[in-house]
Order: C-alpha cells, then sequence, then structure tokens
C-alpha cells in the first residue's frame, strides 16, 4: 500500500491537474494513474477547457490509429513465392 499523499504531492496535483494528462502526472508524482485520478476527484479538481479537447483527440488517435494500420495491411496485396 502507498503512503499518504505529501502536501507537496497534493499541491504539484493541483497545479498540474488542469494541464497535464493524469498519465503524466503519475509519472512525475511516481503514483498510480488511478491513485491521480481518485485524488483530484476528491480535491475537486477539473480539467481545462483546452486540456479536455486535446485529451479527445488523443483519444480517437489511440483508438482509430491501430484500426487505419490493420485496414492498410488487408489492403495490401498478397505476394507470391516462386
Amino acid at each position: 500500500m502507498r503512503p499518504r499523499w505529501t502536501s507537496e504531492e497534493v499541491t504539484l496535483l493541483k497545479r498540474l491537474y488542469r494541464t497535464h494528462s493524469n498519465a503524466e502526472i503519475a509519472e512525475i508524482i511516481g503514483r498510480k494513474v488511478s491513485s491521480v485520478v481518485f485524488k483530484g476527484h476528491r480535491l475537486g479538481l477539473s480539467k481545462g477547457a483546452r486540456r479536455l479537447k486535446e485529451m479527445g483527440q488523443e483519444n480517437i488517435r489511440r483508438r482509430w490509429e491501430p484500426l487505419k494500420v490493420k485496414t492498410a495491411d488487408k489492403k495490401k496485396p498478397a505476394t507470391s513465392k516462386k
């Protein structure tokens, strides 16, 4: 079990929460993403409008890029062995 949040960690979380992803914050602080999300929620923190838009675009890229690669692979003609 991870120790309680220090005042320094909470201060850093409050400073970064609006502009950074939860994954980035977790890496900086050295905690799990779920811990960052939960603590942010408990503190009543919210993401800024710009960050929410960026997160939406990141999620779309993350979901659709693998599909584009799979589709491109299917369209490639099979190579014949001689």
